[in-house]
Parts: C-alpha cells; structure tokens; sequence
C-alpha cells in the first residue's frame, strides 16, 4: 500500500490539504510543505494539484492522523 501523508486543515488550502514535511523558512521560523487537490471551477470534471510552502500557523493537526512520520528539515517542528 503505498504511503499517504496525514491530513491538517489549512487557511491556504481553503480546507483539509496533506502534511508533507515541517520546515524551517528563511529566517528560522518554521513553516510546512503541503500538498492538496482543488476541483476546476470552469471545468467541474477536472482537478488542478496545489502543492505550496506555508507558516505552522497555517497548518491545524486534525484528530485521528498520526504525524510522526512526516520528515522534519530541521532541528524540532512547531508544537513538538
């Protein structure tokens, strides 16, 4: 089975998007790699991939997903 990364709930998102990895922005604060799908206004049939770099503030850990596993560039994520 292939891995799946946990889900959080994003601002940027505008919803539940997939917690890549924690990682430490330009000037030390720590941000978050993730990932999600958003569905084509002008086509409903398709869907567009968004993958963007966003402050742990964004990010919300939803109950239920297990986030050891997401890879850490950098010394201790936000919230550890």
């Amino acid at each position: 089975m292939p891995h799946v990364p946990p889900m959080i709930e994003s601002a940027t998102a505008k919803g539940p998007a997939y917690l890549l990895a924690w990682e430490k922005l330009p000037g030390g604060a720590w941000g978050a790699r993730i990932t999600w799908i958003e569905i084509d206004e002008t086509a409903p049939d398709r869907t567009v991939h968004v993958s963007d770099h966003v402050a742990a503030e964004d990010v919300t850990k939803l109950d239920g997903q297990d986030y050891s596993g997401v890879p850490r560039r950098g010394v201790t994520p936000p919230g550890d």
